[in-house]
């Protein structure tokens, strides 16, 4: 595929992305919001499940798939430790089999982590949502991260000759490295255009950390992809897959909750 064919087809999905991440963040109702968060984690988990049976481990893609739909929901009632608890129990008796003694907890521990990792982190949205000027925080987070992951992707494509860390993901450069930090730090000091309650320190404060956050959020996932033998988690159109799209964001939803949280009413 030429690389003209690939900026195009990944220039069209980023485009189908924008329009519904922009309904569902200011227009829709939250139970369409809720469940969008549903269709993002529930897609992204069976990517990572994907990923580690690709390595030879059984995953129970049912439980974990019915745990991490009732994730996103606990939520609403705090009751997400609730649901990890039965997790975990129904997990451990799950393994209980004699034909899976031998792997019990590696698939275990997988199963866990898929529904922290994927599950939990990205449902922190919801929460945000429901913040004093929640909409404009959760599109706060993404646009500045994505904006950050364009400068990567164009920079990067354009000047990148300097390579770091190739035995995690071979095309990832200085330059892009330099200019994801600098785009999403820009982006969130502009961002006080909207968020006019918000102090220019803490945006400024914000950027630092998730220009820092989103670039281990999309290196561990590259990891992941590496360990597992394949280059993208899925199958959208110059994107990769959904975890693709996820990576940079999950390690900065919950940080940007506790954020939140700890400095509302901005």
């Amino acid at each position: 595929m030429s690389e003209k064919t690939q900026l195009g087809r990944r220039l069209i999905s980023s485009a189908v992305f924008i329009a519904l991440a922009l309904y569902t963040i200011f227009f829709a109702p939250l139970w369409f919001f809720i469940l969008v968060v549903e269709a993002f984690v529930i897609l992204g988990l069976l990517e990572y499940f994907n990923l580690a049976q690709r390595k030879g481990y059984f995953i129970n893609r049912y439980l974990g798939l019915f745990f991490g739909f009732l994730i996103p929901l606990s939520l609403q009632f705090s009751a997400e430790g609730v649901i990890f608890t039965i997790a975990a129990l129904s997990l451990c008796i799950y393994n209980f089999n004699k034909n899976l003694k031998d792997q019990a907890l590696i698939n275990t521990a997988l199963t866990l982590f898929g529904l922290i990792y994927v599950a939990w982190f990205f449902s922190f949205l919801i929460k945000i949502r429901e913040f004093y000027n929640g909409p404009l925080w959760v599109f706060y987070l993404i646009l500045i991260i994505k904006s950050g992951d364009a400068a990567a992707y164009f920079i990067g494509k354009k000047f990148g000759t300097h390579k770091f860390l190739v035995h995690i993901s071979p095309n990832k450069s200085f330059e892009g490295a330099i200019a994801s930090f600098s785009g999403t730090f820009v982006v969130s000091l502009f961002s006080k255009s909207y968020l006019t309650d918000v102090p220019l320190s803490h945006l400024a404060v914000l950027g630092v950390i998730f220009g820092v956050l989103s670039q281990l959020g999309d290196l561990s996932e590259s990891l992941f992809k590496r360990d597992a033998g394949v280059k993208d988690s899925g199958q959208i159109p110059g994107l990769g897959g959904m975890l693709d799209v996820m990576d940079s964001l999950l390690f900065c939803i919950p940080i940007a909750y506790y954020y939140l949280a700890s400095f509302h009413p901005f």
